[in-house]
């Protein structure tokens, strides 16, 4: 039974405070109320709030759950166990885990048993969101099947890993307060062990909108002007600097008093640790790194790589001094290649510690801690799955990637947090370290879309921002100093403001501030970090031709010339040179993979609605037959290929419906399949010199129509993006080159757009009346000109190539050699457009 919600208005009282005034008013006994908060570092404010409130006249009992704590599994040992059951299961299905290498398997697993211990949690509401998912997504199909089934085949070992109540007598809670931040786990676990015992919300502010921002930006500045700062930084290493010299100067003014850092960005944080331990500053880092980042990691990791490549260990070193073991007699488990159990291979490995006194060594650091830990619930895990040497190193890593540690034998005032670990916390200093847009963002749990995550438990890529985003809110209007410090850039690309702080820099400007970039009444910049530069005329990359024609290819693919439009100097370095090849050809990378893989869905479904009698006016036909070809086309797939392009599927999956109706529509309009994948050839001659080459390529599909041809080619692009590059036809220059090889002057030009927002048809446009005027009869006919003229330009000797900053360079090997950040013309090209190019 829930009582009417709270919702606690931050300017009027705190939630620790409504919620004492409630329950004083409501003649409860404290000690039997369970209260439930977001995080665990919430219980220690909230155990000072309620001395203050009571001044020692009432008692509270320690019954506290936190959200946190509720969605992670109260056991590991158990855990590991299911977690080796069902990797075992795994390997053995095609689908699943064929192609996958040991280290996916154990991260599938970890994925597959959390969203079943979700859907345990969620029983008792019956929800239905997976058995529906299962049925809607045909690729996802044995996913969902598979965690459906360890939800019911592990229902019992999964109950048991559920955190339980901690009811001290005994007794269940005689009411429950939650503080609500919107996350869904709290109420499925009170549903699920307090059905019936009252509930009481006290929901914390969801900030969303401009005008919280507008009244924190009087509050802060008008009412009461405490100091808030905010500091933008040109790039990452000053964003650094600027952070430690924030730090340093409070610790001036008072060296004891506590400073919170709300960490976002890791990498800033990692710098400024850096910077400060160089003055004798040391930093009590509590956002948890991951083990796996641990000298003590690390240490075992090697160790586990030499006995995998070598079937043995010859040579041991001490986890911290490096020193090698004496009298180390060469030391095997079993017989290489031989499988063993989690439990047998983890007690092997003490027994080692034990004999050479390693465990001894381990013990008094925290990270070496937890390496005994785990070894030591491996040596209990009952799961009788068996794992060989590269396995057991996978299963390592898994397990010290999941988990984190933080060294506990850092006293200092300097105290670095997460940012949602400050909520409902009051702080005399904070650093904001990491204030961009991006570090807003979230993404849904890998395998399920945002809907039925949060179904699930899971909070969704809009709730966790707007809980960033309240906690930052929180964060500017309660504590007493404040800086924010943000990077411009990171790694050479523009990082732009959290939208909502820009709305308050809006709040904060005056009459002074309007031709400023930033207000005056909050941004500040350190005049001791600024470093006059002197910019130096800098020569731009150039290209020129080898001599004796040394530079002029036999051939040259059709794809290419995509580089030619980009920039000249890109184009010259890759197909005239060449250029090295900056990665390894031998294997197919995703992009060719999907690019093959729908291809030939596409073939395959015209050439079967084409034969007789097939229903091409029925889009149900055209479904299933994508469908069922896109089933085939991925059975002939080899294992390896098939992980590689297996993220796609379900992409492809939801586009279904719309390509359907879209290749329906292309045969109602009367276009007929006539080819797909056709190589086509044609000799370029350059003028004047005569000098030829030839031109390769292969289409990507083409339909007639009468006497009408068509050229397609698919774009993995959002066709919306695509009708803006051919503003510029000639800037796409593969169909034109189509077009003019065919010696097909009429023909149309389509590109078939794919994306996850639209799929359509995109037409070239007529050629305009300039080039007509100038005897042109298509665009293929300009391209050809161009390109034959510039060509032999260049190969002659007569032009030279340089680079053509834009939004080319992105990608593009050549960059780290041309460098062209610095030209202005870089940063006005890169615009940012989405999707990406098969």
């Amino acid at each position: 039974m829930t009582q009417q919600p709270v919702s606690v208005d931050p300017f009027l009282a705190t939630p620790f405070a409504a919620a004492f005034d409630w329950l004083s008013r409501s003649g409860l006994d404290a000690r039997q109320v369970l209260w439930v908060m977001p995080r665990i570092e919430t219980v220690g404010s909230f155990k000072r709030h309620w001395a203050q409130h009571h001044a020692g006249l009432a008692t509270l009992g320690p019954w506290v759950q936190t959200a946190d704590r509720l969605s992670q599994p109260a056991a590991m040992g158990p855990w590991l166990a299911l977690q080796a059951d069902l990797v075992g299961v795994l390997r053995q299905l095609p689908l699943l885990g064929g192609g996958s290498s040991p280290s996916q398997l154990w991260g599938l697993a970890q994925e597959y048993l959390e969203l079943a211990l979700r859907q345990v949690l969620v029983q008792k509401r019956n929800t239905s969101a997976l058995a529906q998912y299962c049925e809607n997504n045909t690729f996802a199909a044995e996913e969902a099947q598979v965690v459906a089934t360890l939800a019911q085949t592990y229902a019992t070992e999964l109950m048991d890993l559920l955190p339980k109540p901690a009811e001290p007598g005994g007794s269940p809670p005689v009411q429950v307060v939650w503080f609500d931040d919107g996350e869904t786990v709290p109420g499925l676990w009170l549903d699920l062990f307090y059905p019936e015992v009252p509930l009481q919300v006290f929901r914390l502010p969801a900030i969303e909108g401009p005008q919280p921002w507008q009244q924190l930006g009087a509050k802060r500045f008008n009412t009461q002007p405490s100091p808030l700062v905010l500091q933008v930084a040109p790039d990452e290493t000053t964003q650094a600097q600027q952070a430690a010299h924030q730090i340093l100067e409070w610790l001036r003014e008072d060296p004891v008093s506590e400073i919170a850092v709300a960490v976002l960005d890791r990498l800033a944080a990692r710098r400024m640790v850096g910077l400060l331990a160089e003055v004798g500053v040391l930093v009590d880092d509590r956002t948890g790194w991951r083990l796996s980042t641990s000298n003590v990691a690390g240490w075992f990791d090697h160790l586990l790589q030499q006995f995998v490549e070598q079937g043995q260990l010859t040579a041991i070193a001490q986890p911290f001094t490096g020193l090698p073991l004496e009298h180390l007699e060469p030391w095997a488990f079993g017989k290489t290649g031989n499988r063993y159990t989690l439990a047998q291979w983890a007690g092997a490995f003490m027994a080692l510690f034990e004999k050479y006194d390693l465990d001894t060594a381990l013990q008094p650091d925290e990270a070496g801690q937890q390496l005994l830990t785990v070894l030591g619930l491996m040596r209990q895990v009952p799961a009788q799955t068996e794992f060989d040497s590269h396995e057991f190193l996978a299963a390592w890593r898994s397990w010290a990637e999941s988990q984190r540690f933080r060294p506990l034998d850092i006293e200092s005032p300097v105290r670095m947090v997460p940012l949602l670990s400050t909520r409902m916390r009051q702080f005399r200093r904070v650093l904001v370290l990491g204030c961009a847009q991006s570090h807003f963002q979230e993404s849904p749990p890998g395998l399920l879309p945002p809907a039925v995550a949060q179904e699930l438990g899971f909070p969704g890529p809009r709730l966790a921002r707007i809980q960033k985003i309240s906690a930052l809110y929180e964060l500017l209007l309660h504590s007493n100093e404040v800086t924010l410090v943000h990077s411009a850039q990171v790694a050479g690309k523009s990082e732009m403001l959290l939208p909502e702080l820009m709305w308050l820099d809006i709040v904060l400007r005056d009459s002074e501030s309007h031709t400023q970039h930033w207000a005056s009444l909050w941004h500040h910049t350190p005049s001791s970090l600024e470093i006059e530069v002197r910019e130096a005329p800098e020569q731009a990359l150039q290209l020129t031709a080898l001599s004796n024609s040394g530079s002029m290819p036999d051939s040259l693919r059709v794809t290419a010339l995509d580089d030619w439009k980009a920039c000249r100097l890109r184009f010259g370095l890759k197909h005239a040179l060449p250029w090295p090849p900056q990665r390894d050809e031998g294997a197919m990378r995703y992009e060719q993979l999907r690019g093959v893989f729908v291809h030939k869905v596409l073939e395959k479904t015209a050439q079967h609605m084409a034969l007789p009698g097939q229903p091409v006016n029925q889009l149900q036909a055209w479904k299933q037959t994508l469908l069922d070809q896109a089933q085939l086309v991925w059975n002939t797939l080899e294992l390896d290929d098939r992980a590689t392009v297996y993220p796609f599927l379900k992409f492809f999956d939801q586009i279904v419906p719309r390509l359907a109706g879209k290749l329906m529509e292309r045969q109602i309009q009367g276009w007929q399949f006539k080819g797909a994948e056709q190589q086509v050839e044609h000799t370029l001659v350059l003028q004047p010199s005569g000098a030829s080459l030839a031109l390769k390529g292969r289409v990507d599909r083409l339909d007639t129509r009468g006497g009408a041809l068509a050229i397609s080619d698919i774009k993995f692009t959002n066709p919306a993006v695509l009708k803006k590059r051919l503003a510029d036809p000639l800037s796409q220059p593969q169909l034109p080159a189509y077009q003019a090889m065919l010696n097909s002057p009429g023909a149309q030009l389509d590109f078939l757009g794919l994306h996850k927002d639209k799929v359509d048809w995109v037409s070239f446009p007529p050629l305009s009346d300039e080039y007509r005027e100038q005897g042109f009869q298509s665009w293929g006919e300009v391209l050809l000109s161009e390109l034959v003229s510039e060509l032999n330009s260049f190969f002659e000797g007569k032009a030279v190539w340089q680079a053509n900053p834009g939004d080319a360079c992105e990608y593009c090997a050549v960059r780290g050699v041309c460098r062209p950040e610095t030209h202005p013309a870089f940063h006005e090209g890169m615009n940012g457009e989405e999707g990406d190019d098969d």
